[in-house]
This record gives C-alpha cells, structure tokens and sequence, in this order.
C-alpha cells in the first residue's frame, strides 16, 4: 500500500445559508414553546383583598333624585298612553330604582335578582322590589302602577 494514493478529504462545508435556516427554525421553535408556556400560564386570580382600593366618587344627590323621578314619571306616562302593559311598567320602574342605587351608593344591583338583593344590607330597596315582583310577573295585569310609582319616587326622595 506504499505505492497507493490514499485520498482524504477535508470536512465539507455547508453554505452559511444553512445555518441562517437552523436558527431561525430554531428561534421558531422556541418562540412557540414561550408562547404556548405564556398562554397556559395560571394566572393570578383577582380577590377583594387584591383589588385596588378606589377613591369614593361624590355625588350630586340632588341631580341624581331629579333624573330618577324624571325617569319614572316619564315610565309611568308611557303606561298611561298605553304604550306599554303594566308589567313592562313595573320592571322599568324596579329597574330605575335599582340603577338609583347603583349610582347614588355604588352598590351595583341594576341586574339583581330578589334573592341575591335579600343578601345584601339595603333593606328599603329589598322591600320595594319585593313589593314589585308579583306586578312584574303577572300576566292579569293587576296592581296599581301609580302606586308603584309613588313608592319608587319616595324611595327616591328619601334616599
């Protein structure tokens, strides 16, 4: 074998394009493993204790006990011109003294129902939209929707 040439060939060379792609395959890669680790993170979940504490907005009462017996005037008009059934005349009022309260004291109850208003400590409006609720669902249209207003607007008033 002295007299055979024996040919070795240096390591082969790959064009730096190669390279260019298995980074960026590589940068692909993990750039969906980050986000597939960001999106299925558990989050923090929010509680009273970790909730901001915000400024106590005031309140012009006076306006605000305009607006709402404004407001439930205008409801019961519409009854008296028949536009609306008693019941539909009911709901509005009960919903306008639930966003009363929701603006006048910040407790939100504008899409409470009466039992989750019996949990909580506002008792003149518990008693009101109890009053409400027979009127409210009733198909025979009974109930008087002026005294519902007038209760509505004493409420208002007297808030």
């Amino acid at each position: 074998m002295s007299g055979d040439k024996v040919l070795y060939y240096g390591p082969i060379t790959y064009s730096p394009i190669w390279v260019l792609l298995g980074l960026l395959f590589l940068g692909f890669a993990i750039g969906i493993i980050v986000v597939i680790l960001y999106v299925t993170r558990h989050k923090e979940i929010k509680t009273v204790s970790t909730l901001k504490i915000s400024a106590p907005k005031i309140v012009n009462m006076n306006v605000l006990r305009d607006k709402y017996i404004k407001l439930i005037n205008e409801a019961e008009e519409r009854f008296k011109k028949r536009q609306i059934k008693a019941s539909q005349c009911h709901q509005q009022i009960s919903l306008l003294v639930r966003l009363f309260y929701c603006e006048a004291l910040g407790f939100h109850a504008d899409v409470m129902t009466l039992s989750d208003l019996k949990k909580s400590h506002h008792t003149p409006l518990i008693d009101l939209i109890e009053s409400y609720y027979p009127d409210e669902f009733d198909t025979l249209e009974k109930g008087s929707v002026a005294d519902s207003a007038e209760r509505a607007r004493k409420l208002v008033r007297e808030m």
